[in-house]
């Protein structure tokens, strides 16, 4: 894509290896990036031109489970909120100034997550997140099967905690959200069929801090970024410039 990067690799508290790349750019600025499920660092690295031509630094980075990162699976944000923090970290070491977290679907949850507890964050940009996993899982098994969730899901949501280890409804990041007290840019799609839109809007009204809300009309899951390009990219660069000091 153009852009001169560096390979990197950090480890989690829980000594997991995560990989990814480092991605300089002109100003002591970073951005960490985190990826949605069953993804990889190729779905935020699409969409960080304009973030580098504005001269970020940016770290894209694989989570445990995906790409070539250590680790089995995912536990749906119980436990990636380490890998955040090792990247934050790793973000850190390598360029001293402010770093936002940004993140996509899954990845968006996570940012909320270790934002609103790291100390290392400046400010974060959550791009379809959900507030909560046992109710997104709930509304995703109903949109598929047409069925009530309850007691059709019931088979499905035991299988689920089994993989994730814990309790769907441990993961609610929305309850993170509440302790959130730094800048806070909530994207969401009005036809996201993925994550419902009201879990967005949902982590939206529960954050502490300064806030602000990007609703993208016709927009799916993880879309906006494609269907309203100029006003997407606008309001992110604006958002960072006032919330790092950088503009």
């Amino acid at each position: 894509m153009g852009m001169a990067y560096s390979d990197v690799s950090f480890k989690t508290r829980d000594a997991l290896t995560l990989r990814g790349w480092w991605i300089p750019g002109t100003r002591h600025e970073s951005i960490v990036m985190i990826h949605g499920l069953s993804n990889s660092r190729h779905e935020p690295l699409d969409k960080a031109g304009y973030l580098h031509e504005a001269g970020y630094n940016l770290l894209v980075f694989d989570l445990r489970g995906h790409g070539q990162s250590d680790g089995e699976g995912t536990t749906m944000g119980f436990r990636e909120p380490e890998d955040a923090r090792a990247a934050v970290a790793e973000a850190r070491a390598l360029d001293p100034g402010p770093i936002a977290l940004f993140g996509y679907s899954l990845g968006a949850s996570i940012a909320v997550e270790e934002a609103a507890v790291n100390p290392d964050v400046n400010a974060v940009v959550e791009d379809s997140g959900f507030s909560s996993v046992g109710e997104v899982f709930m509304a995703r098994f109903s949109e598929v099967t047409h069925l009530p969730d309850l007691p059709w899901a019931a088979p499905l949501l035991a299988f689920g905690q089994m993989d994730v280890g814990t309790s769907l409804w441990n993961v609610q990041p929305v309850a993170k959200a509440a302790l959130l007290d730094k800048p806070l840019l909530a994207i969401v799609g009005s036809a996201d069929t993925i994550v419902p839109p009201a879990e967005g809007m949902a982590i939206f009204q529960a954050a502490a801090g300064p806030k602000q809300l990007l609703v993208v009309p016709g927009a799916g899951h993880v879309a906006a970024y494609n269907t309203a390009n100029v006003k997407y990219e606008r309001t992110v660069l604006d958002f960072l410039a006032r919330s790092l000091g950088g503009g």
